[in-house]
């Protein structure tokens, strides 16, 4: 009986301890994606992209921050006429006396006057007022599926396109049978094509 009892927790304590050091494998497979996560790793696989991650130790997050969200805008780049350098410069008036203003009392428990926020164009707005020419671009557009502003950076080539095709999610510069620059919009933000 002893016997049986020992060997009985000897077995038991050798499951035990070959169950904690088993590694767990879970794979992904659909079409053209590859997912592998396991003991040596994780690995993501699929048409232009190929990731590695080594395998680490325990991860431990703090609990995310919540705050006020912030979205500063870039004020608008207004462009100045050259000054033309044959006029002569305006005659210098004499010094007058200018009377000073009288101080004005500010009230401190007067609220604060309210700050006008910047008005953010939607995709479609975008479209109809923006002159598509050779560059690059970072604009702020209300992303039609979030209705949210997003961040969009995109390149044009240089011309002219041929037709801007506003749909309900994207908008597309088509410069020919083969050249276009598509902005699309999903829940993430933006994702531009080009060709």
């Amino acid at each position: 009986m002893k016997r049986t009892l020992i060997l009985s927790a000897a077995i038991l304590m050798g499951w035990l301890g070959f169950a904690s050091v088993t590694e767990a494998q879970v794979f992904v497979r659909a079409p053209f994606v590859r997912v592998q996560v396991g003991g040596g790793g994780t690995y993501v696989r699929a048409p232009f992209v190929n990731l590695y991650f080594p395998p680490s130790g325990p991860v431990y997050a703090d609990p995310p921050l919540y705050g006020p969200r912030v979205i500063v805008g870039s004020p608008p780049i207004v462009q100045m006429p050259p000054a033309d350098p044959f006029v002569p410069p305006p005659p210098t008036p004499l010094p007058m006396a200018v009377p000073q203003p009288l101080p004005q009392v500010v009230d401190p428990n007067a609220p604060p006057h309210p700050v006008q926020a910047v008005q953010v164009p939607t995709h479609d707005a975008f479209a109809k007022s923006f002159q598509a020419k050779g560059g690059s671009y970072d604009v702020t557009m209300i992303n039609p599926v979030t209705k949210q502003p997003t961040q969009v950076r995109f390149t044009l080539p240089e011309g002219t396109p041929r037709r801007v095709i506003v749909e309900r999610n994207e908008i597309e510069f088509f410069y020919g049978l083969r050249n276009f620059v598509r902005i699309q919009f999903d829940r993430d933000g933006a994702i531009v094509t080009s060709r």
